[in-house]
């Protein structure tokens, strides 16, 4: 057997063997509500977590590789793609990682995606259990992933989710972390929306879990 081959599989069954603690799965849920994928190669494989931002967030994939090298093979990786309609004309860059494919990752899948039978494909929603599943540290990454001030108020991009969703998102965030929010109507869909006066207590909820790259969605 070729000795690459051989050291990869005895890396790989290493790696499966290993534990998921507790805070990392609170990180991969708030993560999987934002821009984290959970993508399976077939139906028969299992599943992998990819990790992807702009590089002006460059310090925030930094910061999620040192949670979760361990379970990788490689570190991150900069990609670049050019946009050449009129409007745009520019190079952009972007930051990488992806775990290996471990059964560990499976049960996020499961949870976060299902098949759409009118775009023959998979797609994400919000599992019914949620409110069971997400914690402080879990809000405080959605925010990082995904949220931004505007004005007095607080919006996190939850463009690609239903109204259904929206309407049921806006029930847990009052009803675990008393957090007044609405949702607006935006060029995608819609988008959750935290009222100004709640946050202060958004705020107070996730700032342990703060990364400092990220104080200035809060005037930190």
């Amino acid at each position: 057997m070729n000795s690459f081959i051989r050291t990869y599989r005895t890396f790989s069954k290493e790696k499966a063997n290993l534990e998921l603690p507790l805070e990392l799965r609170e990180v991969i849920i708030g993560t999987m509500l934002g821009d984290l994928s959970a993508e399976k190669r077939n139906i028969n494989s299992n599943t992998r977590l990819q990790f992807k931002q702009s590089m002006i967030n460059e310090a925030y994939i930094l910061h999620l590789y040192s949670l979760f090298k361990d379970f990788c093979g490689t570190g991150p990786k900069i990609l670049s793609r050019f946009d050449s309609r009129p409007t745009k004309n520019k190079e952009y860059a972007s930051i990488k990682f992806q775990t290996l494919s471990l059964p560990i990752f499976n049960e996020f899948r499961e949870i976060f995606y299902v098949f759409d039978q009118n775009h023959k494909k998979e797609i994400k929603k919000i599992p019914l259990n949620l409110e069971d599943l997400l914690t402080e540290r879990s809000l405080a990454y959605w925010i990082m992933d995904d949220g931004y001030k505007s004005g007095k108020g607080f919006y996190i991009c939850t463009d690609s989710y239903t109204l259904t969703e929206h309407l049921f998102l806006i029930t847990i965030l009052k009803s675990k972390f008393n957090l007044d929010c609405s949702y607006h109507t935006h060029t995608n869909g819609y988008r959750l929306y935290i009222k100004s006066t709640s946050k202060e207590q958004l705020l107070k909820l996730i700032k342990p879990y703060l990364i400092s790259h990220f104080y200035y969605k809060f005037d930190l």
